[in-house]
């Protein structure tokens, strides 16, 4: 019996990365943080794809957090190592070339939201709850809420949740800035779909090096430099001329 608890499905230049621990509602421990990690190794191999849409299966939850049966097991270097693991998968999305998308639903709780913030974008059903329950618990989200969560919606309100503990639905959600789009039941992962096919369609390089231009912040010294050299790179490509041509034409008959 396969012992895969995430499964990889590939549609032309679109990746579903699509978690199958229904039992415990995706709940993250160590094979999960190996396997996640390993797939997107495969998925930056190949130059076909680009977007990688990251969804919860047929479970209750894109992901409940922690599996905290694992948990149980671990102590000292071992807690930390794991927790150290999960910080480093969950980053390695964030600073992919892969475009990723969090199709979300049901739970998305602890480890399991920080996982969403990894991602680039994040559609979530109307009735999907996100939270972080950790400081309730005594503890302190470790696998990147701290850092992102802040960047999405401000300071004060990351604390506000962090602190509070309390869960936040798909519309106020939305209204804050926590995930892209709300949608209805059911819908998260078909929209992710139309979004993905969307966004693979733009130039391979053009969405790689976007990527990179994201990872470097707002520096006045090297941000013009570098910018200066991806779009030199990404206008000498054919397709970005006959692009460009197509473009002015259109104008010019408007």
């Amino acid at each position: 019996m396969s012992d895969d608890v995430i499964e990889l499905r590939v549609d032309e230049r679109v990746a579903h990365v699509i978690f199958r621990r229904p039992q415990v509602l995706n709940a993250i421990n160590e094979r999960f943080c190996q396997q996640l990690s390993g797939i997107f190794d495969t998925l930056e191999k190949n130059s076909e794809i680009s977007v990688a849409i990251l969804s919860g299966g047929q479970a209750r939850a894109f992901s409940a957090g922690a599996d905290l049966t694992f948990m149980r097991t671990l102590s000292g270097p071992s807690l930390r190592r794991f927790i150290e693991m999960t910080w480093l998968v969950f980053n390695r999305i964030a600073r992919s070339h892969i475009v990723s998308i969090a199709a979300m639903h049901g739970y998305a709780l602890g480890g399991g939201a920080e996982l969403a913030l990894a991602c680039d974008m994040r559609i979530a059903d109307e009735d999907t709850q996100i939270g972080f329950p950790e400081m309730t618990l005594g503890s302190v989200p470790g696998s990147g809420a701290v850092q992102r969560l802040p960047l999405l919606i401000g300071r004060a309100r990351a604390i506000e949740l962090i602190l509070g503990g309390q869960k936040v639905r798909g519309r106020e959600a939305e209204s804050i800035g926590l995930i892209n789009s709300c949608v209805p039941s059911g819908r998260s992962v078909p929209v992710a779909e139309e979004w993905g096919s969307r966004f693979a369609s733009r130039p391979p390089e053009a969405l790689r090096f976007m990527k990179a231009a994201l990872s470097v912040g707002p520096d006045g010294n090297v941000g013009p430099a570098l910018h200066g050299l991806i779009s030199s790179i990404c206008q000498s490509a054919d397709g970005y001329r006959s692009n460009t041509h197509s473009f002015s034409r259109k104008s010019e008959n408007r």
